[in-house]
């Protein structure tokens, strides 16, 4: 009959982690992991739900037959809080954007506060890609994925999301007027930009969600190459807008 240490090994190779790896993701020393899997010491009633959440098992699966506790028939609970306060972070991103937005492009002369807010449209120079945002509703659908990500407690994606947003429109804001008829917003290429950046977020995010179950390190070559990955992926849409204004 396998022991409980033998099912942790298991299952640690079977998800491609080393002990350094899942250690680090369980916040034990190595030392910790070593003992739990050679039957030295057992993790914790608390060890032992994050074992099975991050396995994607249950702990009844993870124990051997007969070491069943009743405490183990439950499901462990999600650190709402945690989620909580990275959902209110990248909701705070968006907004402080939405406000910087409405203080530099929309005038607040002959209107209401409430009016300011949410009714006048943006109007005068540089407030191109602002405006086509707001108006295709582009912005309240990325801010809502960012927000529910981050709810699922898929921070990694969440975060990934909002940075290529705010970059996507910084570099569609500096780069994407063309000389020719900018002011009208035809020849302006801060769309191209800013979309591209916000499509090329979704695999990177998943990408990063994928080495963090995995618990790959930022040093190993795996999160070198992603990280590599992330920054090419972020300056491709500025090169690519770059060189079609200068075709």
């Amino acid at each position: 009959m396998t022991t409980l240490g033998q099912r942790i090994r298991e299952h640690r190779r079977r998800a491609g982690m080393s002990q350094e790896a899942l250690a680090r993701r369980m916040d034990v020393s190595r030392q910790a992991v070593t003992k739990w899997e050679s039957g030295q010491s057992a993790p914790s009633t608390e060890n032992l739900f994050r074992l099975a959440e991050l396995f994607h098992t249950t702990v009844d699966l993870l124990l051997p037959p007969g070491e069943a506790s009743p405490a183990a028939s439950a499901r462990p609970r999600p650190d709402w809080r945690h989620r909580a306060e990275m959902t209110g972070l990248v909701l705070a991103g968006y907004l402080i954007f939405y406000l910087l937005g409405r203080v530099l492009w929309c005038p607040m002369e002959g209107s209401s506060l409430l009016g300011w807010l949410v009714w006048n449209r943006p109007g005068g120079d540089g407030s191109y890609l602002y405006g086509w945002l707001l108006s295709s509703g582009l912005f309240w659908w990325a801010m809502a994925l960012s927000v529910l990500t981050a709810l699922l407690g898929r921070y990694r994606l969440s975060l990934v999301t909002c940075a290529y947003f705010l970059l996507g429109f910084l570099t569609g804001f500096l780069l994407g007027p063309h000389p020719a008829g900018a002011a009208l917003g035809h020849g302006h290429y801060g769309w191209a930009c800013w979309g591209f950046t916000y499509l090329l977020s979704l695999p990177m995010g998943l990408l990063a969600e994928r080495a963090r179950r995995k618990g790959v390190p930022l040093r190993s070559r795996s999160g070198r190459l992603l990280a590599a990955g992330m920054v090419l992926s972020a300056v491709l849409p500025a090169l690519l807008v770059a060189l079609a204004k200068t075709a």
